[in-house]
């Protein structure tokens, strides 16, 4: 699980819009704040079968869905407007369940 700090830090490491120079120091200071704290991969990574309970997952996970349709089609969760998913929430009603409690998730961080 990352810190609100490590989760900042790789958000802009990996935003295409940011200056490649501050994408890449923003990716050396992600690894840092990981070596400084001793995580490791298996803090990290969630693997497949792991059942975790809903108060203790990572909500910032279901930011990391991408978005099949619409304006901002193959974007991440985290690089749409929060405004644009209300209104998915809203006004999609056809919208898959896993894809649309990922954006309730990741709006209302339950």
């Amino acid at each position: 699980m990352l810190t609100d700090i490590e989760t900042k830090l790789l958000r802009l490491a990996l935003d295409k819009g940011a200056y490649e120079g501050e994408a890449n120091t923003a990716a050396i200071m992600f690894i840092r704040k990981l070596r400084e704290r001793g995580a490791n991969t298996d803090d990290l990574f969630i693997q497949p079968h792991t059942q975790i309970k809903r108060q203790y997952r990572d909500i910032s996970v279901y930011g990391y869905q991408r978005m099949p349709f619409g304006k901002y089609k193959g974007e991440m969760l985290y690089n749409i407007p929060r405004d644009y998913l209300i209104w998915v929430l809203k006004h999609c009603k056809n919208i898959k369940s896993n894809l649309k409690n990922a954006i309730y998730d990741f709006v209302y961080e339950i």
